[in-house]
Order: C-alpha cells, then structure tokens, then sequence
C-alpha cells in the first residue's frame, strides 16, 4: 500500500469523524521491523491515542507532544492542528499552503492529527490545558498549521488563553465566521490575544471589513507573488540576507497599500527601543498589514 499525501488525509478525515479503517489499513500495511516514525509507526501511536480517547479515559500522554518549540526562524512555543481539515474558512492559499509540503514526513502529519483529534475530545482538551499551564514562556503562536475548526473549538482557546495573562499570545485565522459569531454573543476577547487576518480565505470583503473592528485583531497579513529568485536566494528567510532589500521591495511593489514587509523569522522583524520583537504579536503593529512573498 503506497502511502500518498491523499491517503494519509483520508486517514485523518476518518479520524477526526470517527471512522479507523485507512488508519488501521495503513499501520496493516507496514513492515516487520517499522519504527515509530514510519506511516504504519505513526499511525499506530495516532490509533492507540485515539482509543483512550474515544473511551473517555484521563490521557498520561499523546501521540505526539502539543507544543512544539521553535527553532531559529520560530523561536516562540507553537500549537499546530490539521491544515486543511482544520480550516473552514480556507479558499485559495489551499493550493499553496506551506503545511501540505511537511506531510512528506510522516511525524508532520501526525503531530498535527494528534492535537486535532486532542481537541475534539474533553480528556484531549483536559491534556492540552495541562500542557499549556505548564508552558514557561511569555509568547506561543496559536496555530502554526491548522485554525479554529468551530466556535466552540475558538471559544475554549479564548477561555485557556484567558487564564494565562502574563503569556503574549497571537497567530493567523481565516476561520472568520467563528470569530464574528462569538463577537455577536458579545464575547468579551482576552486582552493578550492578538490575531492576525491571514490572507487567501473564502470570504467576502464585507466580512474582511468586519472582522478588522474586533478589538483582538492586529491588522492583515497576506501573501503576495514575487519572482521566484528571492526563494532561490532565501532573502525571504531574513532582514540581514544580501537581498533582503530587493525582496521587500518587490513585496511592497505587489501589495495593496502600505505595508510591513515580513523578514521570515519570527522575533526578529521588528527593532523596537532596541531590543528585537515580531510584528505579528505587536501592540504598536496594529492596524498595520503585514505582507510576506508567496514561496
């Protein structure tokens, strides 16, 4: 059985819906001798995972760890779900969203089904804030991969992130509609969230417009085309590469308006009284959008 990127995201929809034929298909599938980081390894530990849950037992572990650590270019705690599956308010950036590439590698997909079947579950929730309370850190980016796959699902982040006012959190949404449905209950946002309106959604300006009136969002973030030699040159990747000049501004030369160009390594965009800060998470950076080049 040849394990595609399709199959393995059937898996995972089967999952997330209850169902564990092609996950059980695919660790049948697998060789005497597999390790745990194979598709048959990882989708093992995903179905043992999967039955504790569905049996509502208190979970000592998951499949895989919920926060990830940052390396150079994410130097901050990171919480990831399934790309796509994950994402209702998706529109064009599915055809080149960065998380599909990482499903090459077994471990990718499969952190990211662990929290999102974590998250649908109230011992998988229990498990999380645990983890999260225990975070020894001022600032996680909520989500990497992934969104808020439904209102209650982004109002019980709200609520965790609430308990924590002393940790600096802030990511990227397309999931609009949960987020304009909690603001009409007259939900009150966690003054240390910071969202940013990611770019390539389904939806309408009139929305767009809307969702910049919350009092959580820092502003736009949006991907623009540029010639393909600022990926072969990674000036993308850093505000101290050569040609980081000629990348911002071709970035600045596709974007609509004025705009903050994103140097690619989070923690290091931004100088402020001297001491380096990310834009994205910024109380100073609101209302300003931010733009990256499409890579």
């Amino acid at each position: 059985m040849k394990i595609t990127r399709q199959v393995a995201l059937r898996a995972a929809r089967e999952l997330i819906e209850g169902e564990t034929a092609t996950a059980r298909a695919i660790v049948a599938a697998g060789k005497p001798g597999d390790g745990p980081a194979t598709w048959a390894g990882v989708f093992s530990k995903i179905l043992e995972m999967n039955q504790s849950l569905q049996a509502r037992k208190p979970l000592t572990q998951a499949a895989f760890r919920v926060f990830a650590r940052g390396n150079s270019k994410l130097p901050f705690w990171s919480f990831s779900s399934m790309a796509v599956l994950d994402c209702p308010g998706r529109g064009e950036c599915e055809g080149w969203c960065y998380s599909l590439k990482s499903w090459r590698n077994p471990n990718a997909l499969g952190r990211q089904l662990s929290n999102s079947l974590l998250m649908r579950h109230a011992s998988g929730r229990a498990f999380i804030a645990r983890e999260f309370s225990r975070l020894k850190t001022d600032t996680v980016r909520l989500f990497v991969d992934g969104d808020f796959h439904s209102k209650a699902n982004l109002r019980w982040w709200m609520e965790l992130i609430r308990k924590r006012p002393s940790v600096s959190v802030y990511g990227y949404s397309k999931s609009w509609v949960e987020f304009m449905a909690l603001q009409l209950e007259g939900f009150a946002w966690p003054g240390n969230y910071l969202l940013n309106l990611s770019g390539g959604s389904r939806h309408s300006e009139m929305l767009r417009e809307a969702m910049q009136g919350l009092p959580c969002v820092r502003g736009e973030f949006i991907a623009v085309p540029v010639p393909r030699q600022h990926m072969k040159s990674h000036a993308y990747q850093s505000r101290r590469n050569p040609g980081f000049k000629d990348y911002a501004r071709d970035v600045r030369a596709a974007s609509p308006g004025r705009v903050f160009v994103c140097s690619g390594t989070c923690g290091d965009c931004l100088t402020v009284a001297g001491k380096n800060k990310h834009a994205c998470g910024h109380e100073g950076m609101r209302g300003v959008s931010i733009a990256i080049g499409v890579h």
